[in-house]
């Protein structure tokens, strides 16, 4: 592995993406859930702009300028008038779109208004939330100033990681839930500097993720093996001897397109939807692994261990 095939794969990762435009209401008139699509794109952007030389930024917001754009549009702003179904599988990128706006220095002044116009709806589905999500929800109300209906930010302690699931045990969903436990207290990478979780928990973690990342890799799942990966790097575990295999194995199956993914898996599911809604999640999460993992000064001296060279 070198440092160079990071760089070279990200530009790669960047040219696939200035293609797609996933707009949210385009897609969900194709049954596909548009307003998470929308998200993993401009998540997609948000780390490349974070992690970009500043001569570079300028471009960066541009494109996501117009990303954005569809979020000024009435029509856009429909979380009041969808169904319970929508509602729920929608809020949470909803809000997230915002923060990423936030974040980037973009205007959310209509937007945080029509945050306050759902906060009622928003309330009252979080009593069908999960842990992770509860956790995720609690950051995003203290973002966004919202008064929590009840108190969210010890959800976890009725999650995945809080029983010890055994991990040789679980489904798909299992690990979703596992990972997502985890990414909520970091903020997706955002917050690096937090530690979150006790000894106890990092040593079922530890063995956890050293199984969980053989088992995607034995699948060859870049998806869920990404989402794995940035799990050991916020957790600071990039000693166990998988990390650097499954770092290895991102590098080496990204598609000559830039993207990362079954093409043919996706278009035969898909078709002429197929980037936007299968292989942007793969390519978004893959890209993020690689970033937290190789980008210098999130790098440092604590991680001497990490495949820099």
């Amino acid at each position: 592995m070198s440092y160079d095939r990071y760089r070279l794969a990200l530009a790669n990762e960047r040219g696939w993406l200035d293609h797609l435009e996933a707009n949210p209401l385009i897609l969900r008139s194709h049954g596909i859930k548009g307003k998470k699509k929308f998200v993993e794109l401009l998540d997609a952007y948000y780390r490349l702009w974070q992690i970009a030389p500043e001569k570079d930024r300028p471009a960066l917001l541009d494109r996501v300028r117009q990303i954005v754009s569809v979020t000024y549009q009435d029509d856009y702003h429909d979380m009041a008038s969808v169904d319970d179904t929508t509602f729920k599988q929608d809020s949470t990128s909803y809000l997230r779109a915002a923060l990423l706006m936030d974040r980037m220095g973009l205007d959310t002044a209509r937007y945080r208004q029509e945050i306050l116009k759902i906060q009622p709806r928003l309330d009252a589905h979080l009593t069908s939330r999960g842990p992770n999500q509860r956790r995720i929800f609690h950051w995003y109300y203290e973002h966004f100033g919202l008064k929590e209906p009840f108190p969210l930010a010890d959800a976890l302690k009725a999650g995945e990681i809080a029983h010890r699931q055994d991990p040789a045990r679980m489904s798909s969903l299992d690990i979703y839930l596992f990972t997502h436990e985890i990414f909520g207290p970091y903020e997706y990478g955002d917050r690096l500097d937090v530690d979150p979780f006790s000894q106890e928990d990092k040593v079922y973690l530890r063995s956890a993720l050293e199984l969980l990342i053989r088992r995607s890799l034995a699948a060859r799942d870049p998806d869920l093996l990404a989402e794995l990966i940035t799990c050991t790097r916020l957790l600071r575990l990039v000693s166990i001897p998988s990390y650097r295999e499954g770092l290895a194995y991102l590098l080496d199956s990204q598609n000559a397109d830039g993207s990362w993914g079954n093409i043919a898996r996706a278009r035969a599911r898909l078709g002429d939807f197929a980037a936007e809604g299968t292989l942007l999640h793969t390519t978004m999460v893959a890209a993020d692994a690689l970033s937290l993992a190789f980008h210098e000064p999130w790098y440092g001296p604590l991680f001497a261990s990490c495949p820099k060279s």
